[in-house]
């Protein structure tokens, strides 16, 4: 469960020591729809974890930048994004489906416009395989 946003600038930003990024390549068929606990979990989930003060500053300026909006849409998280603080603790999760299109934003249902975060997420993270 997130910290308390008022802890923090409201985005997580003032907090987030660590962002833990999880991916679940495109190719891989699972029998329903994944949550997000259940793509940490999954035996297949690649995982990247980075304490980059401009890494993690730069994805949480991405999710800003992706106009969430409410939306009872069901996610497959092909895609999950944890923002830690020092204590280990979460401050702010985003998962997203395969496309970036479908999400859940600190256990909130979303969409998102606009490609930039999928697309960053992409170059940084799954750019070499072919099946991201």
């Amino acid at each position: 469960m997130p910290a308390d946003p008022a802890a923090t600038d409201g985005n997580g930003r003032a907090a987030a020591a660590k962002l833990t990024v999880y991916h679940l390549a495109r190719l891989i068929f699972t029998e329903s729809a994944l949550s997000g606990p259940e793509l940490e979990a999954h035996q297949y989930t690649e995982t990247f974890e980075t304490t980059d003060r401009a890494a993690i500053d730069e994805a949480l300026a991405k999710i800003e930048a992706s106009n969430a909006t409410p939306s009872d849409a069901v996610l497959d998280a092909r895609w999950g994004l944890v923002f830690s603080d020092a204590s280990g603790a979460r401050v702010r999760t985003l998962y997203l489906n395969r496309f970036g299109t479908t999400a859940e934003l600190d256990g909130e249902r979303v969409t998102f416009s606009g490609r930039d975060l999928i697309d960053w997420l992409r170059a940084k993270y799954g750019a070499d395989s072919v099946l991201a």
